[in-house]
C-alpha cells in the first residue's frame, strides 16, 4: 500500500506536464521542471533534497553527453556550410535512381546525415526532396516526403551521434559502442520497411488525393526563392574552390572510425592510454567539429565558421536544456523510489518492460508533440527497471525511442516545418507524416522485440 502514493504523484506529474505543455502552453522546459519538483516535493525528498536531486541529475547528464551533443551539432552545421549534405543527396539520386532514391534519401537522412540538428536537416535537405519528388511521378510529393520525414525521426532516437540517441544512452548508461551498432541496425530496417510500407499505401488505395493533399504553388514559390538565394553564391563560386565531398566528410568519417576502433578495443580488452584517449567519443567529437570548422574557414573563411557557430549555438541551448532535465526526471525517479517500485512490479512478471517503454513514449509523445523528450522521459522512468528485470538498457532506450515517434500531428513544430517546405496542404502532411511517423513506430516496436531474443 505504502507504494501507491508514488505512483499516484508520478501519474499526476507526469499528466500535469501533459496539460502544461498541450492546454496552457507552458514551455516544455517549464513543464518538466514543475513536474520534477512536484515528484521530489510529494516524494518525501523535502525542499533541499528536491533541488539538490535536481541538479545532480541535471549536472550528471549533461557531464556524460552535454560536450558530445555540443561538438555534434556544430559538425552537422559545418558540413551544411560546406555543402556536403546537398551533394550527398544529389549523388544517391544518380546512383539509385528516382525509384529507389527514397529509400537511400531517408536512410542516408537517418544514418550519415544524423550529426545534423533535425530541424537544419529537414531545411538543408527540402530542396533535393522537392526536385526528387518532380521527377517521381504523381505519387512523388508524400513518398519523398514520407522517406525523408521518417530518416530524420527514426535516426534522431535510434542513430549515434544524433542528439536524441546521445541522450538517450546518457540518461540510461548505454555504451554508445553498442548503441551505434545495434541502434544503427534497427533504424535502418525501420527506415526501409516504413518506407516500403508508405509507398503501398501511396500507390495501392486511394489514402492520397494530390489535388486536395498537396500544394505545388507553395513548392514552386520555395524553389523560386531558393534559386534567387543561390544564385549571388553561384556567381562567387566561379572563382573559388570548393571542398571535395570525401574531404567535407572526412572529419565524420574519422570520428565514426575513432569511436569504432574505441569499441573493437573494449571487445578485445585492449589497455592503450592512447587508443583510449583518441577513441573517447567527446575528444572523438571535439577533433571531427575541429577539423570540419578548419574545412569551413579553408573554403568559405571567417563568415562561414561565424554562420557555423551562431547556427550551432543557436539550436544547442533548449536541447541541453530539455536533455539536462531528462537526467534530472530519471535522477528524480530513482530518488523517490518510483525506479525500485516498478523493478518489483516487472519481476513480477505483470508486464513486459519494452512495451511499457514503448507506451510510455507513445502517450508523451501524443501529448505533448516532442520526440526528444517523450523518448528520454520513458527512457528515465524505465531505465531503473532494466537492471532488475535483466532487460538490457539498450532495448529499454530503442523501445521507448520507437514510442515516442508515434503520431506525430499539429502539435509539432516538425509537422509544420514538413508540410510548409515539402509540399502538402494540412491534410496532406496529416496524412504523411502521421502515418509515417505511427508506422516506423510500430515497426521499430517490433524489431526491438526481435532484438531481445538475442541480447
Amino acid at each position: 500500500m505504502d507504494n501507491w502514493p508514488v505512483l499516484v504523484h508520478s501519474g499526476i506529474a507526469i499528466l500535469g506536464t501533459i496539460v502544461l505543455i498541450t492546454k496552457l502552453k507552458v514551455h516544455p522546459v517549464y513543464a518538466l521542471l514543475l513536474a520534477i519538483l512536484y515528484l521530489g516535493l510529494t516524494g518525501g525528498l523535502g525542499p533541499e533534497g528536491t533541488l539538490t536531486t535536481l541538479t545532480d541529475g541535471f549536472g550528471d547528464i549533461l557531464a556524460k553527453i552535454g560536450l558530445l551533443i555540443a561538438f555534434g551539432i556544430t559538425m552537422g552545421t559545418a558540413l551544411a556550410e560546406l555543402g556536403a549534405i546537398d551533394r550527398i543527396v544529389r549523388a544517391l539520386i544518380r546512383w539509385f535512381g528516382t525509384r529507389r532514391s527514397p529509400f537511400a534519401l531517408g536512410i542516408t537522412a537517418g544514418t550519415v546525415l544524423q550529426p545534423i540538428f533535425a530541424d537544419v536537416m529537414l531545411v538543408v535537405t527540402a530542396p533535393i526532396a522537392r526536385g526528387l519528388a518532380r521527377r517521381s511521378g504523381d505519387r512523388g510529393v508524400p513518398i519523398v516526403a514520407s522517406a525523408l520525414v521518417t530518416g530524420i525521426l527514426v535516426g534522431l532516437v535510434m542513430m549515434i551521434p544524433s542528439v536524441g540517441s546521445l541522450a538517450l544512452a546518457g540518461v540510461i548508461n548505454v555504451p554508445l559502442w553498442k548503441y551505434l551498432i545495434f541502434g544503427t541496425l534497427i533504424g535502418a530496417l525501420t527506415i526501409g520497411i516504413t518506407i516500403f510500407v508508405m509507398r503501398l499505401l501511396l500507390t495501392r488505395t486511394r489514402l492520397w488525393n494530390p489535388a486536395l493533399d498537396e500544394d505545388h504553388e507553395a513548392m514552386d514559390a520555395l524553389d523560386a526563392q531558393s534559386e534567387a538565394a543561390e544564385s549571388p553564391l553561384q556567381t562567387v563560386a566561379v572563382g573559388t574552390r570548393r571542398a571535395p565531398l570525401w574531404l567535407a566528410l572526412s572529419p565524420l568519417v574519422l570520428t565514426l572510425l575513432l569511436i569504432a576502433a574505441g569499441s573493437i578495443g573494449d571487445l578485445l580488452e585492449i589497455e592503450n592510454e592512447l587508443l583510449l584517449f583518441l577513441a573517447n567519443p567527446t575528444f572523438a567529437l571535439f577533433l571531427g567539429s575541429g577539423l570540419s570548422l578548419v574545412l569551413v574557414a579553408a573554403y568559405s573563411g571567417g563568415s562561414g565558421v561565424k554562420n557555423s557557430l551562431n547556427r550551432s549555438f543557436t539550436n544547442l541551448g533548449e536541447v541541453l536544456i530539455l536533455t539536462g532535465l531528462g537526467g534530472s526526471l530519471a535522477g528524480m525517479v530513482q530518488a523517490i523510489g518510483l525506479g525500485d517500485i516498478l523493478a518489483a512490479f516487472f519481476s513480477s512478471s505483470f508486464g513486459p518492460p519494452l512495451l511499457v517503454a514503448w507506451l510510455i513514449a507513445v502517450v508523451l509523445h501524443i501529448a505533448i508533440g516532442s520526440v526528444s523528450v517523450a523518448a528520454i522521459t520513458s527512457a528515465g522512468i524505465l531505465g531503473p527497471v532494466a537492471a532488475a528485470s535483466g532487460v538490457d538498457p539498450l532495448l529499454i532506450a530503442l523501445a521507448a525511442g520507437a514510442g515516442s515517434l508515434f503520431l506525430m500531428t499539429v502539435h509539432s513544430n516538425f509537422f509544420w516545418m514538413t508540410k510548409n517546405l515539402l509540399g502538402q496542404s494540412t491534410r496532406g502532411a496529416l496524412k504523411v507524416v502521421g502515418f509515417s511517423t505511427s508506422i516506423a513506430s510500430v515497426v521499430g516496436l517490433g524489431l526491438v522485440l526481435l532484438l531481445s531474443l538475442f541480447l
